[in-house]
């Protein structure tokens, strides 16, 4: 039995599929399928999702009516928030304050967001070209940025790039496809989403290449110096030592690697008479064979079905999404690796509906940038939430008006993956 958000969520999207609007979310039941097994053959769950080994962000499909325009290099600068900021967020812009020296905090997973086109973290603000909205970004090592992004203006097309701690560009990835981080943010591995694009590059934190090949295959995840690429059972996945070019054949559709290396969660689609299944399992990488510990499949758009991205930081649990994931929202997912029991998200009060979040470090609370509508549709109110597992939530931010772009609701606030 479906919720009256959940009903309501659900002819919001068949409304605009009957309008033929095309934005970053699913329509109806098979699109929902459709799109997810798309997705991840191109690139991936995201967001997510996709990842900084514990975060979840669900990877955003944009208009194509949107057009071709490249995202302008970004304009950056870093200002000091007034000591009162912890109390009233600005919501423009990066604010004008004088007098004050900037802050020497450095950024983390657990202190940054982003905020319309700025990137905070204590006191600081990191002011990106004006009009970029941030879809998905990542804290690195070096206090620097991964970021995805498009202009709010115009006609704009999705973009990667690596960032400076100060927000400079210092490598551009090309056209949003598929990205992921180590989880110790010293590695991004990302494929361009152009649709000729069969490079696949690892970058160092500073933008510097490590390595590169080309290859049919997208982006799975990277752990350490060793990347993971993800093939349909026609190829099957990859591992790739980046350090020795060293290769392994691997179980089709690996989207995620514990930080141990000794497990790979797998999602692919089962297309059956009615409509597509998802289907999700954990293998062991230690074992010739690759024996699957866990193995779930049912309908695509079920409220209670997993499509994991990654693996929390100490390797117990899976995160990822359930329901409705996209550019309108999804329901964020979580579920013990050891047997694929829910532990959050699914039916009724466990939804948890927002648009980008991670799990944190110490597995028990995860900070999300949350859809606070009632009903849920449409998508008009926006807060950063932090909340535990069993869903004690508190507001870390205002609650802001989301922002209408040609009729598909956009997130204020972005968090890290």
């Amino acid at each position: 039995m479906t919720t009256p958000d959940q009903e309501n969520e659900f002819q919001a999207l068949l409304r605009q599929h009957a309008d033929g609007v095309e934005v970053s979310g699913d329509f109806a039941p098979v699109a929902i399928a459709r799109r997810r097994r798309d997705q991840r053959t191109r690139a991936a769950l995201g967001a997510a999702a996709a990842v900084a080994v514990i975060a979840v962000a669900v990877p955003t499909v944009w208009s194509a009516g949107r057009g071709t325009a490249p995202v302008p290099a970004l304009t950056t600068s870093t200002t000091p928030l007034p000591s009162s900021s912890t109390s009233s967020v600005p919501t423009e812009g990066a604010p004008t304050t004088t007098g004050a020296a900037p802050s020497a905090t450095t950024a983390t997973r657990d202190t940054a967001y982003a905020l319309d086109d700025t990137i905070r973290f204590g006191d600081t603000v990191v002011g990106l070209e004006k009009g970029t909205v941030v879809e998905t970004f990542a804290v690195l090592a070096n206090g620097g940025f991964l970021l995805q992004s498009h202009q709010s203006t115009g006609s704009s097309q999705s973009e990667m790039e690596i960032l400076s701690p100060t927000g400079r560009t210092v490598a551009s990835l090309g056209l949003s496809g598929m990205y992921a981080v180590s989880p110790d943010g010293s590695y991004v591995i990302a494929k361009s989403g152009d649709a000729n694009g069969d490079t696949i590059v690892v970058y160092a934190a500073d933008g510097s290449k490590v390595a590169q090949r080309t290859d049919a295959r997208d982006v799975g995840a990277i752990v350490g110096d060793v990347a993971y690429l993800t093939g349909d059972a026609t190829r099957g996945s990859l591992e790739w030592n980046v350090a020795t070019g060293a290769t392994r054949a691997l179980p089709a559709h690996v989207v995620a690697v514990s930080p141990d290396r000794t497990r790979a969660a797998l999602q692919w689609f089962v297309s059956t008479d009615a409509m597509d299944e998802a289907c999700w399992a954990v293998v062991e990488l230690t074992k010739p064979s690759f024996p699957k510990t866990v193995e779930r499949c049912g309908p695509g758009e079920n409220p209670a079905m997993f499509m994991p991205t990654a693996f929390s930081s100490r390797g117990t649990y899976l995160v990822g999404s359930h329901y409705v994931d996209g550019g309108f929202w999804f329901s964020a997912g979580v579920v013990r690796a050891s047997d694929g029991s829910r532990v959050l998200g699914g039916t009724g009060d466990r939804v948890v509906s927002g648009w980008t979040w991670h799990l944190g470090d110490d597995e028990s609370t995860f900070t999300i940038s949350r859809n606070t509508s009632t009903p849920l549709s449409p998508a008009t109110g926006n807060t950063l939430q932090q909340c535990t597992l069993s869903l004690d939530c508190t507001d870390l931010r205002p609650e802001l008006p989301t922002l209408d772009w040609g009729g598909s609701r956009e997130p204020r606030y972005t968090v890290p993956r």
